[in-house]
């Protein structure tokens, strides 16, 4: 499943070499999870002792108001690795940037399906990435192998620039 995600970053930083309009691709899509919370004004109606006793219903006398107040995220499982031009290192650190930076990313696409201007915009909010050790060399040293070097989960929020 192909994932990139596009922002303008910073020029220069102590994490990384090249910033600017930057696009990265997730080398392997491994899960993604969609995730709509709602939260619900929930009123319980107490019941006194006489009202419990005279009506015969196991159902509560719960009341509820929807506000509409919600939230959408989408939570991205997947890897990158060391290309010809940049290690997996250096392109964790871009994308540290555009979570840092902030603001709404340019794009993020997800197979055909895009989140920018004209859609609903999408921001990164949280980003993890695990480097497992394989004894293969320095992370930050190029190798170009095909081998991912950085596990990511990756979590974005869904909604438009105020």
């Amino acid at each position: 499943m192909v994932v990139s995600i596009r922002k303008t970053i910073p020029t220069s930083s102590n994490f990384y070499t090249t910033g600017g309009d930057q696009t990265i691709s997730l080398d392997g899509t491994t899960k993604i999870i969609l995730h709509t919370n709602k939260s619900l004004i929930k009123i319980n109606r107490r019941k006194n002792k006489t009202r419990q006793a005279s009506e015969n219903s196991d159902e509560f006398d719960n009341k509820v108001v929807d506000l509409k107040n919600g939230a959408d995220d989408i939570v991205i499982n997947g890897w990158i690795e060391d290309d010809s031009v940049d290690t997996a290192w250096e392109k964790y650190w871009r994308l540290r940037a555009m979570c840092s930076r902030g603001g709404k990313l340019t794009n993020l696409t997800i197979e055909n399906i895009e989140f920018k201007d004209t859609t609903q915009q999408a921001f990164l909010e949280d980003i993890t990435g695990t480097f497992i050790a394989d004894d293969t060399g320095s992370i930050n040293i190029l190798k170009d192998d095909g081998v991912a070097r950085i596990e990511l989960t990756l979590t974005f929020y869904i909604g438009n620039e105020r």
